[in-house]
């Protein structure tokens, strides 16, 4: 008896575990990549869950079979939710490199984007892969371990709901990365618009040249010599705005604790 109590205790906890670390991976940076097949994500998260297990439930949980599913779907919400803090950061270079391409007037060529199932600009896809190699490359994995270790101390599996301070959060941190989305393309934003005040001026100034021919090419050309010319710039500023997400992953954590 004591041994199918414990057993039951042990599978019940590594559900939950495992529910909370597979949300994570489906969203997060390089692991919420459509590139990654559901059984590498799934064995992945499996390894992690027995790796954490002890970490996350010193103390085994055996909850009602009927209410099983509830708190695996709880646990599966609050890994989406910490993995989503990442996500949106991330989301801010493609966004970025959209509005550039929106701003020269080219937005229709829009080449697949695998990783994400999804059309997206040159840049844009450039820029996010650039961000994911800074990520990589700064511990953004190990940190990412270490921020699920955490979350189970900021919310342990017996956890009954999510805070709802933690919802409005989320909400705030899409303004955020529209902002940062805004700031990362604005030198060839300013760089497309004095090419097209130019282009004003000089259809203005001469009718019979077809300046607005020659917008798109010169237009294309001058954005693309500003953003090669700020390219070394792009590996610090990302840097910095990943050391945003982490201290939003850390401040999500601190709300969790009622914090």
């Amino acid at each position: 008896m004591t041994l199918t109590i414990g057993l039951e205790g042990y599978v019940s906890s590594f559900l939950l575990v495992f529910a909370r670390l597979w949300g994570f991976l489906l969203v997060a940076p390089v692991s919420g990549s459509l590139l990654i097949t559901q059984p590498v994500r799934v064995a992945l998260a499996a390894l992690l869950a027995f790796a954490l297990l002890p970490a996350a439930a010193p103390h085994l949980v055996n909850p009602p079979w009927g209410l099983l599913p509830l708190g695996i779907g709880l646990q599966f919400a609050l890994g989406v939710m910490l993995g989503l803090v990442l996500a949106v950061f991330w989301s801010a270079f493609a966004m970025a490199g959209q509005l550039v391409t929106y701003q020269l007037g080219i937005g229709l060529v829009t080449p697949a984007r695998p990783s994400l199932l999804a059309a997206g600009s040159v840049l844009g896809e450039f820029q996010s892969l650039l961000a994911l190699l800074v990520f990589v490359a700064s511990g953004g994995l190990e940190l990412g371990v270490v921020a699920l270790a955490r979350s189970f101390q900021a919310l342990p599996l017996t956890a009954a709901g999510i805070p709802a301070h933690a919802v409005g959060f989320l909400e705030g941190l899409m303004t955020t990365a529209l902002a940062m989305s805004l700031l990362l393309g604005a030198p060839m934003l300013l760089a497309g618009l004095v090419v097209d005040l130019s282009t004003g001026i000089l259809a203005r100034a001469f009718p019979q040249l077809n300046a607005y021919f020659l917008a798109l090419p010169v237009g294309v050309g001058v954005v693309l010599a500003v953003w090669m010319a700020t390219l070394p710039l792009f590996f610090t500023v990302s840097g910095n705005v990943w050391h945003l997400a982490w201290t939003a992953v850390s401040r999500l954590l601190a709300i969790w604790q009622g914090r």
